[in-house]
This record gives structure tokens, C-alpha cells and sequence, in this order.
């Protein structure tokens, strides 16, 4: 009945320690041999793909920067893209020149930040992103300068805070804008253009890949995947998502931690019954 699934990775393919679980790769491996797509719906850049290369060798087809980027990994091609609107960007560089943040901004799949956010990434509960960042974001002496340069071409913006409270104050001050915005991380807001969420990039790559919405699964733990689940025939919370995920998904499954990627390809999209294969 399924013939695609698609994972977010923090807190769903990726473990507590962000790896991949090696059921999660064997799984993935099981479900191409049967002739089904294993894709990815991340909020997450191109370039943040990075780290990862080896063991997602076998997905092709990636919704990134939550439904900004849509791209065909394998022949390193953009099917789709869409960009937040400079006004908003203008926005987002008052609050930056106002306050402490730390802007995380995805351009053309690439995320910049600014190198002494970087150097002290833990005041913004962002340190297990550490080597992330070093990795494979391209550090800039001055966010701001970024913002005003490439105004027009930000696919996303994340905005991470000194606290919760002070996330809330910019999510007041920007929510008049024409954008969809998501609270995420323990300070965070995720910004992308109105409409652009995972739902709608997933439903634009199964247009591509003439597939059906039914014949979907979308699996997922945190309100950024709200939409993926939502349009998705058939929506999977992971054990650890928050109580939301778990109302609004059909199905839960194992945590991140204990195999439910893997559970939910073998019992869902292979439809067999689950046994730990590792």
C-alpha cells in the first residue's frame, strides 16, 4: 500500500547522540531492495547532510530547510526552492542588531552563522549541535552584513535565544509577517516563507515522483513535523515525540533510541512484523 516514507532526523532518525542507528540503516537497506523510497523531511540544511554521507548513501530524495529545498540527492539537483521574503529578513537583522541572538540562515542549502555565536553556542542550549556547526556550517564574522547582503535569498532562519521568554517576545514581534514560523529546540524559532513547511514539500516531491499522498508515510516528533503528518497517508510519532506528534499521528512507535525508525519501515511500509534485524 505504501510505496514512500519520510523521516525527519533530529529526534526521529537520528539518535539521542545523533547517529544513525544501525537498524535504522538496515531498514533503509530492506526497503530499497523491495523496491520502496526511503527520503528524507528535515528542517535541516544541505549542507548539515554533510556529516551523515555515508550512512544516508541510500536515500535519493531529500525535503530540507522544512520545505524550502527540495532535492534530488543522488544527481546533486534542486527540484525546488523557495526563499522567506526580504522584508522579513530585514526584520530578523533589527532583532539581531537589538539583541543576543544566534541566527542560524540556509542559503542555496548552505547554513551560515556567526563565528563568536558559534564560540559560545551553549548560552543558546544549542552546544549538542557543536560539531554540526564546525562541520559543516560557514562561519561569518558578522550575521548581520550576511542579512543585509543576501536579503532576497534566505531560504530559511532559524533564531536561537538566551531564553525561552525572549524567543516568545520575537515570536510576537514577527508574527504579523507573511511567514510560517516554528517554535523548536529549547529557545528556537524556525522561519521559511507562508506555506513552506514540511507538509507542503513533501506533497511537492510525491507530485514529482507521481505518487499519491496515501501512499505516503510520514514519520516525525516535534510540532515542525505537524504538517508532514497531517498530509501524509499515514502519520508516525516517534515514542519520544512530544504529546502533540503523539495525538495527531495514526501510530506510535519506539523511540529514537530503541529501533523505531527500523519499526516503523518493516511494520508499516514493508508491512511485516518487526523484529530487531541489527
Amino acid at each position: 500500500m505504501y510505496q514512500l516514507i519520510a523521516f525527519d532526523m533530529d529526534g526521529t532518525l537520528l539518535t539521542s547522540q545523533k547517529t544513525i542507528a544501525k537498524s535504522s540503516i538496515a531498514a533503509i537497506d530492506r526497503a530499497h531492495a523491495a523496491g520502496k523510497q526511503v527520503a528524507l523531511s528535515t528542517g535541516r540544511s544541505l549542507s548539515e547532510l554533510g556529516l551523515y554521507k555515508k550512512d544516508l548513501q541510500g536515500i535519493r530524495y531529500a525535503v530540507l530547510a522544512s520545505g524550502a529545498l527540495i532535492y534530488d540527492l543522488e544527481m546533486k539537483q534542486t527540484l525546488a526552492e523557495q526563499t522567506l521574503p526580504a522584508v522579513v529578513v530585514d526584520k530578523v537583522k533589527a532583532l539581531a542588531e537589538a539583541h543576543d541572538l544566534m541566527v542560524v540562515g540556509m542559503i542555496n542549502g548552505q547554513g551560515y552563522l556567526q563565528r563568536s555565536h558559534f564560540e559560545n553556542i551553549a548560552n543558546y542550549y544549542m552546544e549538542i549541535y557543536t560539531e554540526l556547526y564546525d562541520e559543516t556550517a560557514v562561519l561569518v564574522d558578522n550575521i548581520c552584513d550576511l542579512l543585509a547582503k543576501e536579503r532576497e535569498n534566505f531560504g530559511k532562519i532559524n533564531i536561537y535565544h538566551l531564553t525561552a521568554d525572549e524567543r516568545d517576545q520575537s515570536y510576537e514581534v514577527l508574527l504579523s509577517e507573511d511567514i510560517a514560523m516554528i517554535k523548536s529546540e529549547v529557545s528556537g524559532l524556525e522561519l521559511t516563507a507562508r506555506g513552506v513547511e514540511k507538509g507542503q514539500g513533501l506533497a511537492h516531491l510525491a507530485q514529482y515522483l507521481q505518487l499519491p499522498m496515501e501512499q505516503i508515510i510520514a514519520v516525525g516528533d516535534a510540532d515542525n513535523d505537524e504538517s508532514m503528518i497531517r498530509e501524509a497517508g499515514l502519520g508516525i510519532a516517534m515514542g519520544n515525540a512530544n504529546e502533540s506528534i503523539k495525538g495527531l499521528a495514526d501510530v506510535i512507535v519506539a523511540d529514537n533510541d530503541h529501533d523505531g525508525c527500523a519499526q516503523a519501515i518493516d511494520e508499516f511500509l514493508l508491512e511485516e512484523k518487526y523484529k530487531n534485524k541489527e
